[in-house]
């Protein structure tokens, strides 16, 4: 078992192993390779399934979910929107300025090197808003409500619909991994999120030399949800020992599992690599909802993950301790 957790650590070895991927050859996904499953399908069977996408693959299209498509389809406009302002205006609400109390808030500008933190800059901008104990709505930075009518209220309400389904989620979770579909409850009466809506510029001209859209990593939640409005998102198949590419199925999230659940379930679910790229001169958007328990909430190794021949491999550590560390946040 490892005593305690280094964030600094934690974070070199992360950007050591994802330099060392060879994402050269990505290959499309054949049927099958990443499971499509229907949250109104029986629980149990949900639960099934949810169980063999999470230690086989780490991936799944996830239908059936009720989120209002109509919301989606506000809040891509919106992320559209938002990225069509001047740039001035953009930075008058940059992530992480000085004057801001709050942290990993507001615009990300194209080429930053954070959210992965990487040596070359992602091609890729975003406005990113989270919740956090203390942390609502209104501790984030906005635009202008004259540059951008209802922008915060169609992403507050997009935001808050997917918390409810990530909450629903869950009990499945739980029930996934053998434990009573209450086991999660405290953990997430007050969870960590949040919400990028992120803008992948069209390629006119040759990227910096490894450059990506976003770098290939992990994630370090206990799932993300997202919504992409075309191709650029690939990860690594274990199955297949190769990387594949994500097809867009119409109103499904991606699902997947980080970093935070991995740790959690002693390395029982599986915490895959993936990269964003945009090969086109169109514009990509997409918008992950990266999903916590209480940042503060100490996760014990779960008892149905821990076994003689699987001892646990992490001490008890919060979010806020480990992986958010390795955020910066």
């Amino acid at each position: 078992m490892t005593d305690s957790f280094d964030p600094a650590a934690r974070e070199q070895e992360l950007r050591e192993q994802a330099e060392s991927w060879d994402t050269s050859t990505p290959v499309p996904a054949e049927p099958g390779d990443i499971p499509v499953i229907d949250l109104e399908d029986e629980p149990a069977g949900v639960a099934a399934e949810v169980r063999t996408a999470c230690e086989t693959v780490g991936f799944f299209q996830l239908v059936g979910h009720g989120v209002d498509e109509s919301s989606v389809e506000r809040t891509f406009a919106a992320a559209r929107a938002f990225h069509g302002l001047a740039d001035e205006t953009k930075e008058s609400i940059a992530m992480d300025r000085p004057d801001w109390p709050v942290g990993g808030v507001g615009y990300l500008r194209v080429g930053e090197r954070l959210l992965p933190r990487r040596a070359v800059g992602n091609v890729n901008e975003a406005f990113l808003v989270k919740r956090d104990d203390g942390i609502g709505f209104d501790d984030n930075q906005w635009p202008a409500e004259a540059d951008l009518p209802d922008f915060r209220g169609t992403v507050e309400t997009y935001a808050l619909a997917v918390e409810q389904l990530a909450l629903r989620l869950v009990p499945v979770y739980a029930a996934a991994l053998d434990l009573d579909p209450t086991y999660f409850d405290s953990a997430f009466a007050d969870p960590f999120w949040r919400l990028r809506l992120s803008h992948y510029p069209g390629v006119e001209t040759a990227r910096p030399t490894g450059a990506y859209g976003i770098a290939p990593h992990v994630d370090t939640t206990f799932l993300t949800l997202l919504r992409q409005d075309g191709p650029g998102l690939a990860i690594y198949s274990t199955p297949r020992d190769a990387w594949i590419t994500v097809p867009v199925v119409e109103g499904a999230f991606v699902v997947n599992t980080g970093e935070l659940l991995r740790q959690w379930s002693n390395d029982r679910f599986l915490s895959v690599r993936h990269f964003a790229d945009n090969e086109t001169s169109t514009s990509r958007y997409s918008i992950p909802f990266f999903f916590n328990a209480n940042a503060d909430h100490v996760m014990h190794p779960l008892p149905t993950c821990v076994t003689p021949d699987a001892p646990a491999r992490y001490a008890p550590v919060s979010y806020r301790q480990s992986q958010a560390a390795v955020q910066g946040e």
